[in-house]
């Protein structure tokens, strides 16, 4: 299997499909996976994507056959670290044309439309599938009932009224369950544990907040589903009023893994876009 060393030295697995093929491609484009998948979940869009054009993707530390981090760091996987390594792994691949990107849910859709912020001159197009501007009040709303077991719902409205300090204080018991193997062996306190998660969610939030989509100039593809509950289609929507050049499609009966359970209906709409550029 094909890895790169990020500059960490993590071992990150990447696929380059058709990047060797002595056969002309009708361009390339990037696939970037959301948080807690892999570059696994596009395996509908990549069996007929791969007909026409060079494919790369890849697992972002800690994530799919990807190395796992040795330290706890919530934001390890976001933003700046994954904007590197896919830079990083265009130029290990020797990328020099322009290419489209394809980005899934609030994680993999926000690195994309960073990516293309930071790098305006090399993107063709963009294509943001579940994802939409990420709006504070949404993310705690949606993501954080979804998590939430059923008795917590009870006081849920109470719970988002409160702020951000507080619905931390409700959550954290939950977020150090979910990495309760990452701190395990951690020279750390339980206060240290708790000052490190609250600073990082911050400096999330934070950014987020001083994020300004209207940057992105290039042609942008936005498909929401009707049933997301984790980016809901008036993210979508948002986002949609924000991007300059970008046309909104919302499908019905689709959810937030719409790109496998709609992808009939997902690869007409892409391969539509991409052809009316």
């Amino acid at each position: 299997m094909p890895f790169f060393k990020n500059q960490e030295g993590y071992n990150l697995y990447y696929e380059d499909i058709n990047g060797d093929t002595k056969e002309k491609t009708e361009g390339t484009v990037i696939l970037l996976h959301g948080f807690a998948s892999s570059a696994s979940f596009f395996k509908g869009q990549i069996k007929v994507l791969r007909k026409f054009y060079r494919i790369i993707a890849f697992d972002a530390l800690g994530h799919g056959k990807s190395d796992h981090s040795k330290s706890l760091n919530l934001s390890k996987n976001l933003r700046h670290d994954i904007i590197r390594d896919l830079e990083d792994l265009l130029l290990y691949l020797g990328v020099t044309e322009k290419y489209g990107i394809i980005g899934h849910s609030l994680v993999g859709g926000m690195i994309a439309q960073l990516y293309c912020s930071k790098h305006p001159e090399e993107i063709k197009y963009l294509v943001l599938l579940n994802s939409g501007y990420i709006m504070i009040d949404n993310v705690i709303r949606n993501i954080f009932y979804n998590l939430l077991p059923y008795f917590i719902r009870m006081n849920f409205l109470e719970v988002v009224a409160n702020s951000v300090e507080d619905i931390l204080d409700k959550v954290i018991p939950y977020i150090l369950t979910s990495i309760a193997e990452s701190i395990n062996g951690m020279k750390l306190s339980k206060d240290e544990i708790l000052m490190l998660i609250e600073d990082q969610i911050f400096g999330m939030i934070a950014e987020i907040k001083e994020y300004d989509p209207s940057t992105i100039r290039c042609p942008t593809l936005i498909i929401g589903g009707r049933l997301d509950n984790f980016a809901p289609e008036q993210m979508s929507e948002e986002l949609n009023k924000k991007i300059p050049n970008s046309q909104l499609e919302i499908i019905d009966m689709a959810g937030h893994f719409a790109p496998a359970q709609r992808q009939d209906e997902i690869n007409r709409l892409i391969f539509e876009f991409i052809n009316s550029l």
